[in-house]
């Protein structure tokens, strides 16, 4: 099996951003973007429009190697400024004025079109996803969840260490301050979902939700007997989710469905033309945010979640 062979094998559309109140000094925009991730486009945004990184809201982070298109909001821009802007593997197309900044979750649902190469044909079929974080998350051959746990861990030496921070007189919550903020929090938000796949895992009932942790989650029954095992194993207790010495990147905690309803989905199969004597099949699908497209390729072909 084979995914992402080329970025056109993997094409995103966000659905339907949230608009909260019409008008205002934020300006949406479409953003089309091709074989890079949403943080590698926010930052080549922000220096050719010469504006702060914190000035670029979006939804949600999309695939590096992929087509994606999603909405995001500018400020301290103007619009024919943006107009005029032309970057490589990167279009933007105006949308509405707006009141308030686009962030995490402001949408309705993703749709996806993939491309699964190297195959069998077989009837494909699926509803209901197990709604496991997928490797975006943690970065494929990366450490996102190692640095965020040494970060809620409060070890910011080995934290600066492992992103090859340059750190002045042993300032190294100096140092990690320099960094964009939403990227820190993302190291630490990759901590707590791999311990939510890992909980999930183990779990012998699968409830509606299971627990996000964070310093304010409850939690109980067998959600909390898995959760203070991984937890006391890492050397981390709930209280060290407030991350006193960098109170930014504090987590309270939350809540994530098990699984999700797969909406309209087909599977079209043909000769794949990058392998001989082999099928390529393409499948089309709408899930909720949050929710991970790998996650449904795996658990189609069966592969170990």
């Amino acid at each position: 099996m084979q995914i992402k062979a080329q970025p056109e094998d993997f094409v995103v559309k966000e659905n339907k951003v949230i608009v909260k109140s019409k008008d205002g000094d934020y300006s949406y925009w479409l953003l089309k973007k091709r074989n890079l991730t949403t943080t590698e486009a926010v930052k080549k945004l922000a220096e050719r429009l010469h504006i702060s990184k914190k000035h670029i809201g979006y939804a949600g982070n999309k695939d590096k190697k992929a087509i994606t298109e999603q909405h995001i909001s500018l400020t301290k821009v103007t619009r024919e400024k943006v107009e005029k802007l032309a970057i490589e593997d990167i279009e933007l197309i105006y949308v509405t004025q707006a009141k308030e900044r686009i962030t995490i979750g402001d949408l309705a649902s993703n749709s996806f079109v993939i491309v699964v190469r190297n195959l069998v044909e077989k009837k494909l079929k699926i509803l209901q996803l197990k709604n496991y974080f997928g490797e975006q998350r943690f970065g494929k051959g990366k450490n996102n969840q190692e640095v965020g746990k040494k970060l809620v861990q409060g070890n910011f030496k080995e934290v600066c260490k492992l992103l090859r921070l340059e750190v002045q007189e042993n300032d190294f919550a100096g140092a990690l301050r320099k960094l964009d903020l939403r990227n820190l929090r993302f190291y630490v938000h990759s901590y707590q979902s791999d311990l939510w796949n890992r909980v999930v895992r183990e779990l012998k009932e699968l409830p509606e939700k299971v627990p996000i942790v964070g310093y304010l989650t409850e939690l109980e029954g067998e959600v909390k007997e898995k959760y203070e095992k991984l937890l006391e194993e890492d050397g981390v207790n709930q209280q060290d989710f407030l991350i006193k010495s960098l109170p930014e990147l504090a987590s309270e905690g939350t809540e994530r469905k098990v699984q999700v309803e797969v909406k309209d989905f087909t599977a079209k199969w043909e000769e794949d033309e990058l392998h001989k004597m082999r099928k390529k099949v393409t499948l089309t699908f709408t899930l909720p945010p949050g929710a991970y497209a790998t996650m449904v390729v795996k658990q189609l072909f069966e592969e170990p979640l």
